[in-house]
């Protein structure tokens, strides 16, 4: 099958391996892409993968896609494809945020732009640089339908990246939007030197926030104990490779946001996702008490002791996810 990747970024280019690998014919396309032909570049397979050489599955030049992935950053999606023509073939999203205007998910946006139904996400605790390297790793894609979500699964499972399956598209795509938010608050934790104790402690009231917001918004509670919800939060919200605990950390050690950003020197999709979960005003402020400290932690320079004074003074509670 020909599939074509929208977005030549480090993890559509790991992606696109993954799926040359499979036996496919893999095309690369920049957001600067004006039509479909306007390709890039063409992926080849991993030597001694399971497309052994030679072989005119991988070899041979693209025609008429199959299969599309999004690759893009999220907050340039909508001024990306608006300007291309519907693909008419089933979409899978690849990144992980929500638009900050519109506050919409992948999927939601490809609906809106482009009418198309067939569309899924692909999520889950995956660094690219490891899956370049032939690590193992397992991922969830979902699709509202289950054949969808099945046609996902073949595309990209394989020994070295087991991939599962859901038909929670939104819970699976907020999981993987959401944990970005909560990687700020994890690496400013880190940062802040408050102690191993304090880390366990709100990363496990980030999941509950984090499934709180995830059942108000129409997914499901068991989601976000799979792979996209705690698999994802735990990798992001603990190690250094991910960016939004890069930005955490910065913030701790003084920087403003901006020399943060500047110094990452990449895109920190939890920036923009914190404000649009913020500025959802269908949940209400006392339900999303992390979001509401990272928000203004990011972008009314409150002072992160303040920050970590106000979580921890407020009422007392029950323990409900």
């Amino acid at each position: 099958m020909n599939i074509s990747i929208l977005g030549a970024g480090v993890w559509g280019r790991a992606v696109g391996k993954l799926v040359a690998d499979r036996g496919h014919t893999v095309s690369l396309l920049h957001h600067t892409a004006r039509d479909w032909n306007d390709v890039a570049e063409q992926i080849l397979p991993t030597p001694g993968s399971e497309c052994p050489p030679p072989s005119e599955a991988c070899t041979s030049p693209a025609g008429p896609m199959d299969f599309l992935m999004l690759g893009l950053p999220v907050q340039h999606i909508r001024e990306t494809i608006r300007r291309l023509a519907p693909p008419g073939v089933p979409v899978l999203g690849l990144s992980k945020g929500l638009e900050i205007r519109s506050g919409k998910r992948v999927s939601e946006l490809v609906t809106e732009l482009w009418g198309e139904a067939r569309v899924g996400a692909l999520s889950g605790p995956t660094f690219a640089t490891e899956i370049q390297r032939g690590q193992p790793a397992a991922c969830v894609v979902a699709a509202e339908n289950e054949a969808l979500a099945e046609a996902f699964q073949d595309l990209l499972h394989q020994p070295s990246f087991r991939t599962y399956r859901s038909t929670d598209l939104t819970g699976v795509e907020l999981g993987g939007a959401l944990k970005n938010v909560y990687a700020i608050a994890c690496g400013a934790c880190a940062g802040l030197d408050l102690g191993e104790n304090c880390q366990a402690a709100l990363f496990t009231r980030c999941l509950a926030e984090m499934t709180r917001l995830g059942v108000h918004s129409g997914g499901r509670a068991e989601t976000f104990a799979g792979l996209s919800g705690v698999g994802d939060l735990h990798l992001t919200g603990m190690s250094q490779q991910s960016r939004n605990h890069r930005v955490g950390r910065l913030l701790a050690a003084g920087h403003t946001l901006n020399e943060a950003l500047a110094r990452l020197g990449g895109v920190a999709e939890g920036v923009p996702t914190t404000r649009s979960a913020y500025e959802n005003e269908l949940i209400p402020a006392d339900a999303k008490p992390i979001v509401t400290e990272v928000y203004r932690i990011l972008y009314e320079g409150k002072n992160l002791a303040d920050a970590v004074r106000d979580l921890l003074g407020r009422s007392m509670k029950k323990e409900v996810y």
